[in-house]
């Protein structure tokens, strides 16, 4: 008995919520004051008169034209904030390319390179050794074409075609020259 009492109820308030949602809105009954307002004159020339029904939060509801030209404002809105964010990516990537650039020339200029990097130097006294790209080097050996004359505490010797030359950590044996003409070729 209690569930079809529940169940009357539940059909009698879905019924009452869909006829008034789904009745036609009665014209509202017009002021002196929304008269005035909707019979002004629009930018096209001619007279605009109020919707029928119910506008939420405004005196008069939008027209046709106004919607349309509302649409076209926010679509140009976006276009403008897209192109904009587009030049702002540009502007920034550029500035990364300008800085990349900038650093790579300054890294040919030092004696940087990506081969035969000295990765550290351990000084033990007599039996100091230098880690050579992961390979261990003491004094008197020699890595591509150059021996190693002496090992310092931060540096190490190394002679060349008779020529003495001073590498220090994270440099590489060989010249900057040698990376630019391996760059060319």
């Amino acid at each position: 008995m209690r569930r079809i009492i529940l169940v009357l109820i539940v059909a009698a308030v879905v019924v009452v919520g869909g006829v008034l949602l789904f009745r036609k809105p009665k014209p509202a009954a017009r002021s002196s004051r929304s008269t005035a307002q909707s019979d002004s004159v629009s930018g096209t020339g001619r007279r605009s008169t109020a919707a029928q029904g119910r506008t939420a939060g405004r005196l008069k509801a939008k027209t046709k034209e106004e919607r349309a030209a509302e649409r076209k404002r926010l679509r140009a809105e976006e276009r403008k904030r897209k192109k904009e964010l587009k030049r702002q990516e540009r502007e920034r990537r550029r500035m990364l390319k300008y800085a990349r650039s900038r650093r790579g020339g300054r890294r040919s200029a030092s004696r940087k390179g990506t081969y035969y990097v000295v990765k550290a130097i351990v000084s033990l006294g007599e039996d100091s050794y230098a880690l050579i790209d992961n390979r261990r080097v003491r004094v008197g050996d020699v890595v591509m074409g150059r021996k190693i004359v002496a090992i310092g505490t931060d540096r190490i010797e190394v002679e060349a075609f008779g020529r003495r030359t001073t590498v220090r950590v994270g440099e590489s044996l060989l010249p900057p020259s040698y990376f630019a003409q391996r760059k060319r070729s």
